[in-house]
């Protein structure tokens, strides 16, 4: 890249390094600024439509909370528009340009229409669109992105077809991009915790922070979030134990856990233990 295209991006880093000093330190802004601030999610419409009603129902619901600043690629002004999007929430700005400037104020990024030609691109590098390089910047810049896949119909497509298309979904998964379907969007952005424990994304494995010995004479501890199943921990884990208010995390042997996954356990000091028979 040349220092030009290098610039916005520098400045961006530049920004989210201030904010978390900010928030470790405590100077930011007023007190009375702090009470009436709401959160900021970034929206990133693509042009998929599927279960639209559902998603701005949603995105409502979270209105209370968070304020939204949203990007529309062309496919979106087409297949949805603005003013479709603004009938049902309110959109504090609309940007075409200043991407690097949005995500140094959000924390999360928000895809509520993926299309499969994004989740494509997106799934081998290519950062040719508003899209792409939000989902791609969001992801380097450490930021939480979800994305709905209620615009990629994989039941309605040939199976040798649905299963190309499939793998592509989970390779944007394993970047770390966190996949729900249209109604669970709020329960994804504010960690309601769910029943199963299941995780279907794999990453590069990890050394072993810790391991603890289990058996009939040390039994595993009530106080942490057990985990039996040995599929790769993700982010999404470290989230559920964190909204259940517990510290540890204990693992089988040898489960893998993402880099993402141990990024937000060091960020929340949560404790992550492998268990050896």
């Amino acid at each position: 890249m040349n220092q030009e295209t290098l610039r916005p991006i520098i400045e961006a880093v530049v920004r989210e390094v201030i904010r978390k000093m900010e928030k470790e330190t405590g100077i930011t802004g007023s007190q009375e600024e702090q009470k009436v601030q709401k959160g900021k999610l970034l929206l990133v419409f693509t042009g998929g439509t599927g279960n639209l009603d559902v998603v701005l129902a949603q995105l409502k619901t979270l209105s209370n909370k968070y304020c939204f600043d949203a990007i529309f690629t062309s496919a979106a002004e087409k297949a949805i528009g603005r003013k479709r999007v603004q009938q049902d929430i309110e959109l504090e700005n609309i940007l075409n340009e200043n991407l690097y400037d949005a995500l140094s104020k959000t924390n999360t990024v928000i895809f509520p229409t993926l299309t499969q030609n994004t989740a494509a691109k997106a799934a081998i590098g290519i950062r040719d669109s508003v899209a792409t390089e939000a989902l791609a910047c969001g992801l380097l810049l450490k930021k939480r992105v979800i994305a709905v896949t209620d615009s990629i119909p994989l039941k309605s497509m040939p199976a040798t077809y649905a299963r190309m298309v499939g793998e592509i979904l989970k390779r944007v998964e394993q970047l770390g991009v966190d996949m729900c379907k249209a109604e669970e969007l709020v329960d994804k952005v504010l960690y309601i915790k769910k029943d199963d424990n299941a995780v279907k994304t794999v990453s590069t494995c990890i050394e072993c922070e810790s391991e603890i010995s289990v058996g009939p004479d040390k039994p595993i501890q009530a106080n942490a979030f057990i985990l039996e199943d040995k599929a790769p921990v993700t982010a999404e884990v470290i989230y559920k134990a964190i909204s259940a208010g517990l510290k540890r995390i204990i693992l089988p042997p040898k489960t893998i856990v993402t880099p993402m996954a141990q990024d937000t356990a060091r960020d929340n000091k949560i404790i992550i233990e492998w268990a050896v028979k």
